[in-house]
């Protein structure tokens, strides 16, 4: 199997700069491979160091130590050191990441941000429109919104948004950082169906989940991140 992201010896500490210097253990020697095809699970109590490790693994956050080596135009190259062309770069090609809120440029319609990833990635305009009328139908969308930025949207509007704009061209290799919050139980589902669609395609996922039905449905493994908390225990 090809693995398309590889994580090792990561740790992680934060200075409290604004409570006197305080030093913030939050991370310890954690260590994640993912494969194509798979999709792996972030598990552990809240504060256990999930979002943090999914952040590192964008390259978000600097880990302390380590390194997140992700498979990119045919090599392995630690996006923990790399500069930031060189990680915009990744990200445009092979890394994606889907939170739990929206972060956009205001004034963008609906359908030009679903459509921009694809035109990134050199899709002629006509395909990419076509795709992206697809996925938002697919979301449950309602078409009067299309044209319109999702700013005013609700919260789960907009995740919809959110969810399309990344799986209409799944990247190579996923985050995602609770995608099916705000959904309800049918576009929960939908999530579901996308992401199993992207791993067999050959993507590699990793997610943090709170709502256990969604990751028995989707997890191909678990890592729990209570194991690589300062000292080993379990938070």
């Amino acid at each position: 199997m090809t693995v398309m992201l590889h994580a090792r010896n990561i740790s992680k500490t934060f200075i409290m700069h604004n409570q006197g210097g305080a030093v913030l253990p939050v991370l310890h020697a954690a260590e994640i491979s993912v494969a194509r095809g798979e999709a792996v699970i972030l598990t552990g109590a809240s504060g256990a160091g999930k979002s943090t490790l999914l952040r590192i693994l964008f390259g978000n956050y600097r880990p302390t130590s380590g390194s997140v080596e992700i498979r990119h135009a045919g090599k392995m190259i630690d996006i923990a050191r790399a500069n930031s062309r060189v990680v915009l770069d990744i990200r445009r090609r092979t890394l994606g990441w889907v939170s739990q809120f929206l972060r956009v440029i205001p004034r963008v319609s609906t359908m030009d941000l679903v459509r921009d990833p694809l035109l990134r990635r050199g899709v002629d305009e006509t395909i990419a429109m076509n795709r992206a009328r697809s996925m938002l139908e697919r979301v449950n969308l309602p078409e009067r919104l299309w044209a319109l930025p999702p700013q005013t949207f609700s919260g789960g509007e907009q995740q919809r948004v959110n969810v399309a704009r990344s799986f209409v061209d799944p990247a190579p290799v996923l985050l995602l950082d609770e995608p099916t919050a705000s959904l309800d139980v049918g576009n929960r589902d939908i999530v579901v169906d996308l992401i199993r669609e992207a791993t067999a395609a050959g993507s590699a996922v990793v997610g943090i989940f709170h709502d256990e039905s969604v990751r028995e449905r989707v997890a191909t493994r678990r890592i729990d991140v209570a194991h690589f908390t300062p000292g080993g225990q379990p938070a």
